[in-house]
């Protein structure tokens, strides 16, 4: 399903849409009102973005996610195997 450009994958896209209507907007649009309302709705989008994906990141070490720093230090000296078990130093790895 498609994602729409405030949505998930869009990595750089808007900011270089906001580099590009800096550039070329009033070019484009033929109107300096509209060039600049439409730069400052990219940059606003841009801003709600940015704090959103920071709100994500915050919440997940907040709430002890998986890889946090709080396993980590736990198993700090141990020897974990794939599939997430301590190993003891006297069993023989084959």
């Amino acid at each position: 399903m498609p994602q729409i450009i405030w949505g998930g994958q869009t990595g750089c896209l808007l900011p270089l849409l906001i580099v590009f209507n800096l550039l070329f907007g009033k070019a484009i649009f033929n109107s300096t009102s509209l060039w600049l309302g439409v730069e400052a709705a990219l940059v606003l989008i841009f801003i709600i973005k940015i704090h959103l994906f920071m709100h994500k990141i915050r919440q997940h070490f907040s709430s002890g996610g998986r890889g946090s720093a709080s396993d980590s230090r736990s198993s700090y000296g141990k020897v974990v195997d794939v599939e997430g078990k301590v190993v003891e130093d006297n069993k023989k790895l084959n």
